[in-house]
């Protein structure tokens, strides 16, 4: 099994919706998919139109089996809601200082013995003691970032913490992954802040996710993008010299391709 956790310290940058679409992208092609909220908010759950429920916090901070929690919310999807009480588990892993080496145990034991192919941890903003166990836990770390000037101050932080875990907990990872999320060709910003992590980051920079109403759409109406516009451009990409590049799909492939990999 291979974890991946969608982490930046910024806000409204597409972690959840990029989480929510792959993990389903996934679960069609035939995954098996546990998807864990990890953001107090609950927006995995009124994105997917299911009840949020406390399963996070009563699976890590009361240490209840993960089996009695997940909701399987389509079909090869698994969901391990969360939603305010979370605030529980990220005290935990401040307090005590076993709890994180528990969480990476934990989290890879139970999903495999559930039978688990692929599980993706959705982080709320911030960079506290929850996003810095999700990375502990994570074979792939992902960072969704708008191209926005802004918004680019997340990769950094995101990339620094990575660099203090490996050099003070000997921490290692297969890749960690920019994804360029809200992309608008015709603006000379997006152009310009995508340039600076290809050249900062290189092959590291997967295609971007233009930008999409329907992507808000979606959440709205309680469907993945691959139910409510699979046709759209946040899926397909956008066109340029004759052939599609970015996308939704183009990273589902992506992601495939790692875990075929390995």
């Amino acid at each position: 099994m291979k974890v991946f956790s969608f982490i930046n310290q910024k806000g409204g940058v597409g972690k959840t919706t990029s989480a929510i679409t792959l993990g389903h992208g996934l679960a069609i092609g035939g995954y098996r998919v546990l998807l864990i909220d990890g953001d107090k908010q609950g927006h995995v759950e009124r994105h997917l139109k299911i009840p949020k429920a406390g399963g996070f916090r009563r699976w890590f901070y009361e240490e209840e089996p993960m089996e009695k929690h997940i909701v399987e919310a389509r079909p090869n999807l698994w969901v391990l809601p969360g939603d305010k009480s979370t605030n529980l588990v990220i005290g935990k892993l401040r307090d005590e200082p076993l709890a994180t080496p528990l969480f990476v145990r934990r989290i890879r034991q139970e999903a495999e013995s559930l039978g688990m192919q692929v599980c993706l941890i959705d982080l709320g903003p911030g960079l506290d003691h929850l996003q810095t166990a999700a990375m502990m836990a994570s074979d792939y770390v992902v960072i969704p970032v708008s191209p926005r000037f802004l918004d680019m101050d997340g990769v950094a932080e995101v990339t620094s913490t990575m660099a203090e875990l490996n050099y003070s907990k000997g921490k290692s990872w297969e890749r960690f992954i920019i994804l360029p999320t809200m992309y608008v060709r015709v603006w000379r910003e997006s152009g310009t802040r995508l340039k600076e992590l290809v050249d900062t980051f290189g092959s590291l920079v997967w295609p971007p996710i233009p930008n999409d109403p329907r992507v808000v759409e979606s959440a709205g109406r309680g469907m993945t993008l691959w139910e409510y516009a699979a046709e759209t451009k946040a899926v397909k990409g956008i066109e340029a010299g004759g052939k599609r590049i970015g996308g939704y799909e183009e990273a589902l492939r992506r992601m495939r391709r790692l875990l075929e990999e390995g």
